[in-house]
């Protein structure tokens, strides 16, 4: 019972599911004993919440909450079952953590309390349907809608901020609010979608959840509900999705289908760039927009279900000893990490690039190569990181052993070349935004340019910690025009008969970057040249010189590992010649 203090059970991982889940792996029988754990952190979170709701006294216009607890406890007496799965839908957990946010003031909220409070009521309403329990309940109508978590929605088109009943009897049931009432299955109720796929005797299920209040892993938002033909895209999508996961990897599949049971629709994103989401407090659900084909579909599904795993095992371990110190570079974001977040990222690319390993052509190799080279990098910087604890030296062990146990994947030399080229771009552009430059260094260099001096030597130069710049957006630019290039060349052919257009038709590029991918370093390194002679600050040229640059077999200075030394200087100083510039700081870099 939610209501009663009760001793809750404490969870021993057995070890073999630790040391599965370590090396980034954790079969669907690891998944399913996570549901156990995430009851009892769900339930002992809502005995919190309920205690504080108790406290307050107005309900506005629903019934108490000591009334919503009772037709709860009373269907849980009924059918014990039925409420576990209502309480375990993955919103609630996000209402839970909303509330407690709240109440406590973390988050501030100008509609009244009772409206979001109110959920509980059609958490309870929600079970006692299931149950076939008699009750009846005033619940919250917002938006237009009342809507039953992981069931369904009653249409009050209009209405917003008051109370709608809702209750059960003779077998049936029905919502009645402002004069009109909606019958659970007739005119104006719309079920909660679902989408479901089998392949090779394996299947996948989960709510297609476009109405939840608390579907956007924050807060309250509106009901959206898809149309049929984007109904109908999702499921074709999760029939192809499905089918490429259970063909190569059939065990990882099953444990995609045990960690999903919600999937929260978004709007397809950028091509090449798909959008997805999940957290610690809703257990089992995904935020994903929709993808561009059904392989994308299975990438994230991969990718969320490996955060689903790492967000269940954090509330069992803890991995990050010290939570301050420095943020962390991220080759999957456009912005510093604290080491939680890095971990996070860092199990999910584990999946992804072991999904890519199976895969084959251009495109999948490309994947495979660019990731593999970001995990190495990654996980070298964090076995010296001493903000971790022994289970996290352990997880970040696991993980090397794993990407080590891969092997040189048949990549083709010039796939390589590129994967290696956009992993530099990526640390290169991440750098010249967020790492400032010293300016004591930056002052005697400019100097020293001035004089006709040599270039200071850059390890005169302090590196501080990483400080966010809010403006970095689209550091994947030129690898979304790699993706292009490798998987649909006559879409690149199109982009490249418009070169001044390549920036809005693919956020975060430039015209030479065209030449760059194409082959024509010359031509990309001139057009780099020529913009940083009108514009020093443009970190994507200087980077971009920096690649045409190596592909030549030229040296490209402090580029190489200080951009943002080269990058604060060109601003002080005003550079005439670019290429002369980057040379003149070579001569420091050497000396080094």
């Amino acid at each position: 019972m939610v209501t009663e203090t009760a001793e809750f059970p404490a969870y021993r991982l057995p070890a073999n599911d630790l040391r599965t889940l370590a090396r980034g792996e954790g079969d669907a029988g690891a998944v399913r004993r996570f549901a156990d754990s995430e009851r009892s952190w769900r339930l002992i979170a809502l005995h919190h919440l309920v205690s504080l709701l108790e406290d307050e006294s107005d309900s506005g216009p629903l019934s108490p909450i000591g009334e919503a607890l009772r037709v709860l406890t009373d269907a849980e007496a009924v059918d014990e079952s039925v409420v576990t799965r209502v309480l375990m839908y993955p919103q609630a957990g996000i209402w839970i953590a909303h509330m407690l946010r709240r109440l406590h003031h973390v988050v501030a909220d100008d509609a009244p309390l009772w409206m979001d409070s109110g959920y509980l009521h059609t958490l309870a309403a929600t079970a006692a349907i299931r149950a076939g329990m008699p009750f009846a309940l005033r619940v919250p109508v917002r938006s237009g809608a009342v809507v039953l978590p992981g069931f369904g929605l009653a249409s009050f088109s209009g209405r917003d901020g008051l109370a709608a009943e809702v209750r059960w009897a003779d077998g049936a049931a029905e919502i009645s609010a402002d004069g009109d009432t909606v019958r659970i299955g007739g005119d104006g109720w719309r079920p909660m979608p679902h989408c479901g796929a089998e392949s090779g005797g394996l299947r996948i299920a989960f709510a297609l959840d476009d109405i939840d209040p608390y579907r956007d892993l924050r807060g309250y938002s509106a009901p959206a509900p898809l149309n049929q033909a984007d109904l109908a895209r999702w499921q074709s999508l999760l029939d192809g999705a499905w089918s490429i996961l259970v063909g190569q990897d059939r065990a990882g599949a099953d444990s995609v289908a045990a960690a999903i049971t919600s999937l929260i629709p978004l709007p397809a994103a950028e091509p090449y760039r798909p959008l997805s989401a999940s957290c610690d407090e809703a257990f089992a659900a995904v935020q994903a927009s929709m993808p561009d084909d059904a392989e994308q579909f299975a990438v994230t599904l991969v990718h969320e279900t490996q955060h689903v795993k790492l967000g269940a095992l954090s509330h069992l371990v803890s991995f990050v000893r010290d939570p301050g110190g420095p943020l962390c570079w991220a080759p999957w974001r456009d912005d510093p990490r604290p080491l939680r977040g890095l971990l996070q990222g860092l199990y999910a690319f584990v999946g992804i690039t072991g999904f890519w390993r199976h895969r084959s052509g251009p495109a999948a190799e490309f994947e495979f190569a660019l990731w593999r080279i970001q995990l190495d990098r990654v996980l070298s910087r964090l076995a010296t990181d001493g903000r971790l604890t022994a289970e996290g030296e352990s997880m970040v062990d696991g993980l090397t052993s794993t990407v080590r146990s891969w092997g040189a994947a048949p990549v083709s030399e010039p796939v390589q070349r590129l994967a290696e080229l956009f992993a530099d771009d990526h640390y290169g552009q991440w750098r010249a935004l967020h790492v400032g430059a010293d300016h004591a260094w930056v002052t005697a260099a400019a100097r020293a340019w001035a004089e006709g001096a040599p270039c200071p030597d850059p390890e005169t130069a302090p590196e501080p910690s990483p400080v966010t710049d809010t403006g970095a957006r689209w550091l994947d630019g030129r690898a979304v025009l790699a993706r292009m290039w490798l998987g649909d060349p006559d879409g690149f052919a199109i982009v490249a008969k418009a070169p001044a257009e390549v920036a809005r038709r693919v956020p975060g590029t430039l015209p030479p970057d065209l030449a760059l991918i194409s082959g024509d370093a010359a031509s990309a390194r001139d057009g780099y040249h020529r913009r940083l002679r009108h514009d020093p600050a443009d970190y994507r040229a200087w980077i971009g010189l920096r690649l045409a640059l190596g592909l030549l077999g030229g040296s490209a200075g402090l580029l190489a590992d200080r951009p943002e030394l080269v990058r604060a200087l060109a601003q002080r100083i005003g550079v005439a010649d670019p290429l002369a510039f980057v040379a003149w700081t070579a001569v420091a870099r050497d000396s080094c």
